[in-house]
């Protein structure tokens, strides 16, 4: 089995050290953070963590960009998913990232 990319590890650590499960600043620190979501692609993950990445950006893109009346887009693909997300929704995927980070770390510290 091979580790996860340092790219990966470095990404993460930044995408993490920007969220935060308390407060309510949930969805605009995911929000803040969103280009994370964009530039981590599965590859870089170890064969036993890259799901756990398909599935966080699978969440985040589920509603799809957001299109004004005039056919252009109002908001990417992550934004537009975490505005329609509840609080808990933000913090359940917060929680899942931030756990992902301490896996990938854990494959660092061996």
């Amino acid at each position: 089995m091979h580790q996860s990319n340092i790219f990966v590890y470095t990404e993460l650590s930044k995408l993490s050290a920007g969220l935060s499960t308390v407060g309510e600043q949930v969805k605009q620190n995911l929000k803040s953070q969103a280009g994370y979501f964009n530039i981590i692609t599965p590859k870089y993950f170890s064969d036993s963590l890259i799901g756990e990445w398909e599935d966080i950006t699978g969440q985040i893109k589920k509603y799809g960009p957001s299109i004004g009346s005039d056919g252009l887009i109002r908001a990417n693909a992550i934004i537009n998913t975490i505005d329609k997300m509840s609080s808990q929704e933000c913090i359940a995927l917060t929680n899942q990232v931030l756990s992902l980070y301490e896996k990938v770390k854990l494959e660092f510290e061996r």
